[in-house]
């Protein structure tokens, strides 16, 4: 038995909502790869990697508080 079949039997052992969850894991883990059509480009990975490595100023934790209190009720 390979390690995807015990992986598969244990499942199937599992509650259907206990399932699911797990389901909901896996397609978070692979979205680029089930759906390609929704994944980043290599030209945005490179926007991303730039603005990561130079993310520019940062608020401070006053500027932060002022933020979400114009939100508040």
């Amino acid at each position: 038995m390979t390690k995807f079949e015990r992986i598969t039997a244990a499942l199937e052992a599992l509650p259907e909502a206990r399932r699911e969850e797990i389901a909901d894991i896996l397609e978070t883990l692979f979205f680029g790869d089930l759906h390609p059509e929704t994944s980043l480009s290599p030209e945005q990975v490179a926007d991303l990697e730039k603005r990561l490595a130079n993310p520019g100023p940062i608020a401070s934790e006053t500027e932060v508080e002022a933020f979400f209190r114009r939100f508040s009720a």
